[in-house]
C-alpha cells in the first residue's frame, strides 16, 4: 500500500483522538478520592481546597488562596454528577474539599471540612508569647489565626493559611472551622514519591513504609517517620493560636526542621521572626 504525506495529518489526528478516549476511559475508572491514589490514576486526579462560593445542581465553584496577599484567591468550577459524593449539603461560604478528575473537572468527591470527623478541637492553653517582631510595625490582630514555629510565628487574618512551602510544593496548610482544625500536609521519599499524605486531617500512607500516626488528645496529631522521628506535631493550642514542630522536606532539597528554638534550612537558622498573610514561610 502507498501512504503519501498528505495522508499523515489525517493519521496524526486518528492517533490523538484514540489516545485521548483511551485515556478518557481510564480515568473514568478513578475515583480520585481513596488514597493512596494508584499509579494509573495519578495524572488522572486532582484535589482543590477552599470555600463555595456558588453551587448549583449541576456545578460547584470554590475560590483558592493564589498568593501570600490574604485577599487575592483564584476561582475553580466543577461539574456535579449524579454520583457524586457528599458528606454533607453544599453551601455557599462552607470551606470544602474537592476530589476530581482533571478530564472535565469532574467532581467525585465533595467533603464539607465542617462536617468531618477527626478534626483538632482547641485547647484553652495561654498563648505561646509573639516575638518582638510582631509588635513592631503593626500589631496582630486579635482574631488572627497565630502559627508558632520554632521561635517564629506567622499569623493570617483568613481561616486558611500555607504554613510552609518549599520550592512550589505546599507542605503543610491549615484550616479553621467553626467545629475544628483541618490539616494538611506531604512527606516525601529520597526518590520523590509521596509516602504519607495528612488530607483534612485523614491520614493516608504508601503501603511500601512504615508511618505512623497518634493523636495524644482532642488538640493534637502527631506524626513518625520510619526511623521514629517526629516528622510532623502540630498543637492546636486555642481557638486561635497553633504550634508546628516537625521534619518538612521535598525531593532534591535539604530538610527544613522546626524544632523548640528554631527553623533550621540547610545553614539558614530562624527565629524570632514574624510574618502574615495566606502563605506563612515560603523556601524558594
Amino acid at each position: 500500500m502507498n501512504w503519501h504525506w498528505n495522508h499523515m495529518p489525517h493519521i496524526a489526528s486518528l492517533v490523538l483522538l484514540f489516545t485521548s478516549t483511551a485515556n478518557a476511559q481510564q480515568c473514568s475508572d478513578c475515583d480520585c478520592y481513596h488514597f493512596p491514589i494508584p499509579k494509573k490514576c495519578e495524572n488522572c486526579c486532582g484535589v482543590a481546597n477552599g470555600k463555595i462560593t456558588s453551587v448549583t445542581n449541576s456545578s460547584v465553584v470554590i475560590t483558592e488562596k493564589e498568593s501570600a496577599s490574604d485577599g487575592v484567591t483564584a476561582k475553580k468550577s466543577f461539574v456535579l454528577k449524579p454520583d457524586t459524593k457528599k458528606n454533607a449539603v453544599l453551601k455557599e461560604g462552607a470551606p470544602a474539599t474537592v476530589y476530581y478528575r482533571r478530564q472535565g473537572n469532574v467532581a467525585t468527591q465533595i467533603d464539607l471540612v465542617e462536617a468531618l470527623k477527626g478534626l483538632l478541637v482547641p485547647g484553652d492553653e495561654p498563648d505561646p508569647p509573639l516575638p518582638e517582631s510582631c509588635y513592631r510595625v503593626h500589631p496582630v490582630p486579635p482574631d488572627a489565626l497565630r502559627v508558632y514555629l520554632g521561635g517564629n510565628a506567622g499569623y493570617t487574618t483568613s481561616d486558611q493559611v500555607t504554613v510552609l512551602s518549599v520550592r512550589g510544593t505546599d507542605l503543610l496548610d491549615l484550616r479553621r472551622t467553626p467545629n475544628g482544625l483541618a490539616i494538611n500536609a506531604k512527606t516525601f521519599s529520597g526518590d520523590g514519591k509521596i509516602i504519607a499524605e495528612i488530607i483534612d486531617s485523614r491520614f493516608y500512607i504508601n503501603p511500601n513504609n512504615f508511618f505512623r500516626m497518634e493523636k495524644p488528645d482532642s488538640h493534637s496529631i502527631i506524626v513518625y517517620d520510619t526511623h521514629d522521628r517526629k516528622v510532623l506535631d502540630v498543637r492546636y493550642v486555642n481557638s486561635h493560636s497553633v504550634k508546628v514542630l516537625g521534619i518538612f522536606q521535598v525531593p532534591g532539597t535539604l530538610p527544613v526542621i522546626i524544632d523548640e528554638y528554631q527553623l533550621s534550612f540547610g545553614g539558614f537558622h530562624s527565629t524570632g521572626s514574624c510574618y502574615g498573610g495566606a502563605r506563612l514561610f515560603n523556601i524558594s
